[in-house]
C-alpha cells in the first residue's frame, strides 16, 4: 500500500473510532443534562474543565515529539518508549499532586471540590485527553496503524458510559457518578499496554541525558499546549467564576456539540504529522506543501456544512437534544457552529507546524491568544453571560488563525484560497435549498448535502491534493476490508 493510501485509511479508521467514541460521550452529555438539569449539568462540565487544565502538564509536548521521532526511525520506538514512560509516569503524578492541591484551595467545600478531585483522576486513565494512557497510542500512531487503540477506546467509553448511566439512573450523587465513569476506563488502558509493548516494548534505562533531551525537544510544544489549555478552558472557568453553574450548563450544552466535532480534523492531521515529518527530514518541500494544501481543503469543505447547520437549525438542535430547558443555548451553538471551520483549519495548521520545525513560533502566538481569549471573555461575560464567551471564542480562533497562516507562508504557502470559495460558493447553494426548497426537513437536508457534494467535486471546492486523499480512502476501504 503506497503512503497516501495507507495515510487515508489510517485516517478512516480514526474518523470511524473517534466518531464512535464522540458519539457515545453525546449520549452521555445528552442522558446526564436530562438528569442532572442545567446547574448540575454546569458543575459537571466545570470540574471536568479544572481537571483538564491539569492535564497538558502530563505531557508538556511529548507525545507529539515521541510520534515525530519514531516516525523518522522506528528502530529507535523501544529506548523513546521508554524514556517517555518515565517521564509521563512522574509528570501525570506531579500534575494529580497540584490539581488536587488547586481544588482544595480554591474551590469551596462540598459537591464541586469532591467532584474536582474525582474528575482528577483522569490525568491517568482518560482516552480523552492528555493523559498518561496516551503515550500508549504513540507506535500505532506513527506507524500509522491505529485500528487496535481505537478498538479498545470504542469499548471502554461503552463501558463507562453504561455504568455512568446506570449509576446516574440510580441517583447516585455527583462525585460518585465521576468515579465510576472514569474508573470503568482503567481496564481498557491496561488492556491496550499488553498490544501497545508488543509494537514497541519499552527499555527503560536510567539515563537522564536522554530524558533531557527529549524534554527539550518536547518544552516549545508544552508551552504552547499550556496556553492552548488555558484557552480552551478559561471560558468555562470565567463563566463559573463570572456568572454560576446555570450559565456554564448553556454554554457547555453548545460547546460540547460543536467540540465533538474535533473528531473530524483530528482524523486528518493523525496522519499528516508523520508524513510532514518524514517529506520534511527528506527535505521533500513541495510535497510538504501538496499535504498542507490537501489537508485545509478537507477541513474547510468539512467545516462548512456544520457551520450553515449550526446557523439554520441550532434551536431545533438543541431541542430535540437537550429539551426545552436548554433553549437560550441555540444561540450559542450558532456563534460556535461558525467558529467550528476555523478550528478545523487550526487543527492542520498546528499540526503542520509541529513537523516543520516551526513550533516555537506557536509557543508565543498561543500565549497571546490564551491571554486575548482571558481578556475577551472578562470584557464580555459580564455583559452578555454565555453568549459573551461564544463570541469571545470566534473571535480568539479568528485571530489565531491569521497569525498561524502567515507564520506557515514561508515554508509551505497558504490554503488554496480558490478551492476554498468555490467551497464557500457550495455550501452558499446548499444553505438556499435548506431554506427555500419546500420540503419536509429530512428531504431537504438530504438534497442539500447532496448538492452539497456533487458541487463540491465538479466545482474543484476540493484541491487535487484533497479529492487523492478522499480516493485513496474509499480505494483502501472496498480493497482491504478488514484488520488493518
Amino acid at each position: 500500500m503506497n503512503g497516501m493510501a495507507q495515510a487515508a485509511r489510517n485516517s478512516g479508521w480514526v474518523f470511524i473510532g473517534r466518531g464512535a467514541e464522540r458519539l457515545i460521550r453525546i449520549v452521555v452529555v445528552i442522558v446526564l443534562a436530562r438528569i442532572l438539569g442545567v446547574r448540575g449539568f454546569g458543575v459537571y462540565s466545570f470540574v471536568f474543565a479544572f481537571a483538564e487544565v491539569f492535564a497538558i502538564f502530563t505531557d508538556v509536548g511529548l507525545q507529539t515529539i515521541l510520534v515525530r521521532e519514531i516516525a523518522r526511525d522506528r528502530e529507535s520506538a523501544p529506548r523513546l518508549l521508554g524514556s517517555a514512560l518515565v517521564l509521563k509516569l512522574f509528570m501525570a503524578a506531579a500534575s494529580w499532586a497540584m490539581a488536587c492541591l488547586a481544588a482544595i484551595w480554591i474551590i469551596p467545600a462540598g459537591e464541586s471540590l469532591w467532584s474536582a478531585l474525582a474528575a482528577s483522576f483522569l490525568l491517568f486513565v482518560s482516552f480523552r485527553v492528555t493523559s498518561l494512557r496516551l503515550i500508549l497510542d504513540a507506535p500505532f500512531e506513527a506507524g500509522l496503524r491505529m485500528a487496535t487503540p481505537l478498538g479498545i477506546g470504542v469499548m471502554s467509553e461503552l463501558a463507562s458510559a453504561a455504568c455512568l448511566i446506570a449509576a446516574a439512573l440510580a441517583g447516585w450523587p455527583l462525585p460518585a457518578l465521576i468515579a465510576v465513569q472514569l474508573g470503568a476506563l482503567a481496564p481498557g488502558g491496561l488492556w491496550l499496554a499488553r498490544y501497545s509493548f508488543r509494537e514497541a516494548r519499552p527499555v527503560i534505562r536510567f539515563d537522564p541525558r536522554h530524558w533531557l533531551g527529549l524534554l527539550r525537544m518536547a518544552i516549545p510544544i508544552g508551552a504552547a499546549n499550556i496556553f492552548i489549555i488555558a484557552y480552551t478552558r478559561s471560558d468555562i472557568l470565567m463563566l463559573e467564576w463570572l456568572s454560576g453553574e446555570s450559565s456554564v450548563g448553556m454554554y457547555s450544552a453548545a460547546y460540547k456539540l460543536t467540540g465533538s466535532l474535533s473528531i473530524v480534523p483530528m482524523a486528518i492531521t493523525v496522519s499528516l504529522l508523520p508524513m510532514i515529518s518524514r517529506a520534511f527530514d527528506e527535505g521533500d518541500g513541495e510535497l510538504v506543501r501538496k499535504m498542507y494544501r490537501g489537508a485545509a481543503s478537507l477541513a474547510i469543505v468539512a467545516g462548512l456544512p456544520i457551520l450553515i447547520g449550526g446557523l439554520i437549525f441550532s434551536r431545533e438542535i438543541i431541542g430535540l437534544i437537550y429539551g426545552p430547558g436548554f433553549a437560550p443555548a441555540a444561540d450559542a451553538l450558532s456563534v460556535l457552529g461558525t467558529a467550528t471551520v476555523l478550528s478545523f483549519l487550526l487543527y492542520v495548521m498546528t499540526t503542520t507546524g509541529v513537523a516543520v520545525g516551526r513550533a516555537g513560533l506557536f509557543t508565543v502566538y498561543a500565549g497571546v491568544l490564551a491571554l486575548l481569549n482571558i481578556v475577551l471573555n472578562a470584557a464580555l461575560i459580564p455583559s452578555f453571560d454565555f453568549m459573551g464567551a461564544s463570541w469571545a471564542t470566534l473571535i480568539a480562533e479568528g485571530f489565531m488563525l491569521a497569525v498561524g497562516l502567515a507564520v506557515l507562508r514561508p515554508e509551505v504557502g497558504l490554503p488554496s484560497g480558490g478551492a476554498a470559495l468555490r467551497a464557500a460558493g457550495a455550501a452558499a447553494a446548499s444553505a438556499a435549498v435548506l431554506v427555500w426548497v419546500p420540503a419536509p426537513p429530512e428531504v431537504s437536508l438530504f438534497i442539500a448535502l447532496l448538492l452539497y457534494a456533487t458541487l463540491i467535486y465538479k466545482c474543484r471546492g476540493l484541491t487535487p491534493e484533497g479529492i487523492a486523499a478522499v480516493q485513496s480512502l474509499l480505494v483502501s476501504k472496498f480493497r482491504h476490508p478488514r484488520g488493518e
